[in-house]
């Protein structure tokens, strides 16, 4: 569990079907925050200088282990759902949603286009 906070970038969602969808560039990534006990997975947009931008909006997230496999729960608004974590590493994180998508992220590297001057 170690790995998973940080910020995300997503790579790819395949489908059940087989098809993929592929991601070259994100205007948002995703942020997990985990303190032991409870966390939240929220969208946050980078900018420029190395920042982001977010809101107050995040989805409560708990860890379950089931029968040794990790899983990821999250209680939205209207809806709760699992996604089960099948990679994590200190630069990679794909998980299955219980609807069957699978998503592939890369560790988010910030850039900045600051100048020696800044």
């Amino acid at each position: 569990m170690q790995y998973l906070q940080g910020y995300w970038e997503i790579q790819k969602v395949a489908f059940s079907d087989g098809a993929e969808k592929t991601y070259t560039a994100n205007t948002t990534i995703d942020f997990f925050d985990w303190n032991g006990s409870s966390g939240y997975r929220k969208k946050v947009q980078p900018t420029l200088d190395g920042k982001y931008l977010t809101s107050d909006d995040a989805l409560p997230m708990e860890i379950l282990w089931r029968d040794s496999r990790l899983f990821l729960g999250f209680k939205g608004r209207d809806t709760q759902w699992e996604e089960e974590v099948l990679e994590l590493d200190s630069l990679s994180l794909t998980t299955r949603h219980s609807n069957g998508l699978l998503y592939t992220y890369t560790r988010y590297e910030p850039f900045s286009l600051k100048t020696a001057d800044d």
